[in-house]
């Protein structure tokens, strides 16, 4: 029997790192525009929906063809809650007023790089697995076992591992950070879980090229060089 999946876009109004970011004109189009455009070429979903406080968001994804048939309350919406929290409602009322299924994927629209590609080598990779949950990452510029915090007095001494230093950056092992674009995994594990990573979870690895995960201006200005130069390709 074929499995069924859902996807839920998590997009609201509001942004501290950059004011109104998912309506955000990128190269013409909103920010949102990419994400659903590639959620809806990857032809995986049996249904897709924007959880959303934004009438504003609403009114331009049900005209992209995407179910809004809630508005997320404002107390989910707000730069301290938890995408978890949103995505908990989401599904209590997926549950209510339509059914379980048995997979989900979750996305923000902060990376207007992603493809259908990235989508569908996702869930393929959740069957293969037969796993819980797929995760993407991508690779490090540099080697985060040279990051550490600093103290207050900014004293470096011993600031990271010895067998780490005076290495060429050849020689220092790849290290992965999660990238922020695909979270798909079994409908209990978003249901009832909220530590994702203790659970049968295994990573995708996405490109530098395509990982990018917008929270400011900086970031903004990143991922239009980046897409500029994808597009040349």
């Amino acid at each position: 029997m074929k499995k069924k999946i859902i996807c839920i876009i998590l997009a609201k109004n509001y942004s501290s790192g950059l004011p109104k970011k998912n309506m955000r004109l990128f190269y013409g189009k909103p920010l949102i525009h990419y994400t659903i455009k590639a959620v809806q070429e990857s032809k995986l979903f049996d249904k897709i929906i924007l959880s959303t406080d934004s009438k504003f968001l609403k009114k331009y994804a049900e005209k992209k063809g995407v179910e809004v048939p809630f508005l997320r309350p404002k107390r989910l919406a707000t730069k301290s809650s938890p995408a978890m929290d949103s995505i908990q409602h989401a599904l209590e009322w997926i549950k209510k007023n339509d059914k379980i299924y048995d997979y989900v994927q979750y996305i923000f629209p902060a990376n207007p790089l992603i493809i259908s590609d990235d989508i569908k080598k996702g869930v393929k990779l959740l069957i293969k697995k037969k796993c819980d949950m797929i995760i993407s990452l991508s690779e490090n510029n540099k080697c985060s076992f040279t990051a550490n915090t600093l103290k207050k007095d900014l004293s470096i001494k011993n600031f990271y591992p010895k067998k780490y230093r005076l290495k060429n950056r050849q020689l220092m092992p790849k290290t992965y950070s999660i990238n922020g674009t695909i979270y798909v995994g079994k409908w209990d594990i978003f249901y009832k879980k909220k530590d994702w990573l203790e659970q049968n979870t295994y990573a995708m690895i996405m490109p530098q090229n395509r990982s990018v995960d917008i929270d400011n201006y900086y970031d903004f200005e990143v991922a239009k060089l980046m897409y500029k130069l994808e597009k040349k390709k």
